[in-house]
């Protein structure tokens, strides 16, 4: 009786094996092989307190600019780059509207990209922006060595400054995702 069952299981997966479908392998598939990896990285973080918008003397502060260093182009990873998205995400508790400007910059401090100038509207939380940057037509952006920030505080409508004894933080984080096409 074991042997019966046992043939049955052999019989069975023979039919099986012979029977089945098998396809020539294609070596020059390998040829054609391609992957899409991607990458984020933070470009630039800030959180600016209701004292940073006023001097000492009373008299406010327009403008505030921030310039770090940016290292992800240096190496030959960008053969493979293929765009890049940047996120903002922005909270202004002020009653204040601000603008904000991004620049990459090369070595020498000249502008390699700049990225379209952001309107952020007063007392708006979880603002969010995104820009894609195709490098088939931006290629310049690839000399970048550093970001530059600029936020402006816009005039307000009645002529008053920012209240320093009312405790707000203006907070700005920007990520860059990176697209790569690997042969």
């Amino acid at each position: 009786m074991m042997k019966q069952s046992l043939f049955k299981v052999i019989s069975c997966a023979l039919l099986i094996f012979f029977t089945s479908c098998v396809k020539d392998l294609d070596f020059d598939q390998a040829q054609n092989f391609e992957i899409s990896p991607t990458f984020v990285a933070s470009l630039a973080y800030t959180k600016l307190e209701q004292t940073t918008f006023v001097s000492p003397t009373g008299t406010e502060i327009t403008r505030i600019t921030d310039t770090s260093n940016f290292f992800v182009f240096e190496n030959s990873v960008t053969d493979d780059l293929v765009k890049i998205d940047v996120d903002f995400e922005i909270d202004n508790p002020f009653n204040r509207r601000f603008t904000l400007d991004f620049r990459f910059l090369d070595g020498a401090g000249t502008e390699t990209f700049r990225l379209r100038q952001v309107a952020v509207p007063e007392n708006t939380l979880n603002y969010k922006y995104k820009e894609e940057i195709d490098l088939s037509v931006n290629n310049s952006i690839l000399n970048s060595k550093r970001i530059e920030v600029i936020l402006e505080l816009l005039p307000s409508s009645d002529g008053s400054i920012i209240n320093i004894n009312e405790r707000k933080v203006f907070t700005f984080k920007s990520a860059g995702t990176f697209y790569f096409k690997i042969n």
